[in-house]
């Protein structure tokens, strides 16, 4: 009976977290042609450098990355800090999301479909994670 509960459970999480990613997917899917084009995924990505830049000065501070839920800060400032001063402008943001989109358009055709979704949709550092707003 514990194995019973033990694995629904685990269905449950599953099903959960693949439903998360495939609502992130929908919502940056403006034209819902199935298929997420670049200029959506960077759209999406300057929504979300807007909404953590809560000062408005156009940095993204350690401290605006700490506030953003899901974020694996060091691997973030890592991955999108690229002059390494502690500060992430709008270019080193765009950059970075530019290089995560063509990393996920795995068949490079310029799109990201269902498919091409990361298969740990669970990391806290993925790219779908930022999309929350």
């Amino acid at each position: 009976m514990k194995r019973i509960i033990a694995i629904l459970g685990i269905i449950v999480i599953t099903a959960l977290v693949a439903s998360a990613a495939d609502d992130a997917f929908t919502r940056l899917d403006k034209n819902k042609d199935g298929k997420i084009s670049k200029q959506e995924y960077m759209d999406a990505k300057a929504r979300g450098f807007n909404a953590y830049d809560k000062n408005g000065d156009g940095i993204l501070t350690r401290e605006e990355v700490k506030a953003i839920r899901g974020i694996d800060v060091e691997k973030f400032l890592k991955e999108t800090d690229a002059n390494r001063d502690g500060k992430i402008v709008k270019e080193e943001f765009d950059k970075a999301a530019e290089k995560r989109f063509n990393a996920l358009d795995k068949n490079k055709n310029g799109y990201i479909d269902r498919v091409e979704l990361p298969s740990d949709r669970s990391e806290p550092y993925s790219p779908f994670t930022i999309f929350k707003r």
